[in-house]
C-alpha cells in the first residue's frame, strides 16, 4: 500500500483523488503520448519532494538486489504468489476493458507503472502480456538487476526501469493509467 504521504503527493500532483480499481478510466495516454514522452534519470533526481523512503529497508533490499530472480533465494514467497497475483490482474483488467482473457496479449495499449519494481518480477510478465511498462525502484542496484533480466528476452527488453520514486515520476509529467504498487492496482 502507498504511504501516507506518497498519498497526498499524487492527490496533490494530479489534483484528483486515487481512483478505486471499480472506477478505472479506459482512456489511457502511454508514455509515448504525453508531453514529455522520455524519462531520463538525470530528470528524475533533478528533483527532490518530501520522501517517505526508509534507507533501512533500501539497504536492506540493496544487499540483497543479486538474489531477485533466484526462486529459491530470499524472494522465494514473491516468486510463489507471483501466479496469483498476475491471475488476478488479468483477470480484473480483462473484465473491465472487456478483453479477451485467453489472448496471449491483452494489455496491448494499456500502460502500467510498477512501483517498488525490484528486480522486474512483475514488470516482466505485464510485458509479455502486451503492456507499456516502467518499473521504478529506489533501489539502483535493483534497477540494474532488472535490465539486466529484461534484456535476455526480446518480449520485455522494451521495459523502461527507472531508479526514482513515485513521487519524482509524477513531477516528471508523465502519464499513466495504472500503477501497480506491491501487487495492488491504483488507477490515476
Amino acid at each position: 500500500m502507498f504511504p501516507k504521504l506518497l498519498m497526498r503527493q499524487l492527490r496533490f500532483l494530479r489534483n484528483r483523488p486515487l481512483l478505486n480499481l471499480r472506477f478505472l478510466s479506459d482512456t489511457s495516454t502511454t508514455p509515448s503520448q504525453s508531453s514529455n514522452s522520455t524519462i531520463t534519470p538525470n530528470k528524475l533526481h533533478n528533483h527532490s519532494p518530501s520522501s517517505s523512503l526508509n534507507y533501512l529497508e533500501l539497504a536492506k533490499f540493496s544487499a540483497i538486489a543479486d538474489t531477485w530472480w533466484d526462486s529459491r533465494g530470499p524472494f522465494k514467497p514473491l516468486h510463489a504468489m507471483n501466479p496469483t497475483r498476475l491471475a488476478f490482474i488479468r483477470s480484473t483488467l480483462c473484465r473491465h476493458f472487456r478483453k479477451d482473457p485467453y489472448s496471449a496479449r491483452p494489455f496491448e495499449g494499456l500502460s502500467f507503472v510498477d512501483v517498488g519494481c525490484g528486480g522486474g518480477i512483475l514488470s516482466e510478465p505485464l510485458a509479455r502480456m502486451g503492456a507499456t511498462v516502467t518499473g521504478i525502484d529506489a533501489v539502483e542496484k535493483n534497477v540494474k538487476i532488472a535490465r539486466v533480466h529484461a534484456d535476455l528476452d526480446p518480449e520485455t527488453s522494451t521495459i523502461e526501469y527507472c531508479c526514482t520514486t513515485a513521487g519524482i515520476l509524477l513531477l516528471c509529467s508523465q502519464t499513466f493509467t495504472y500503477f501497480l504498487v506491491d501487487g495492488e492496482i491504483l488507477g490515476v
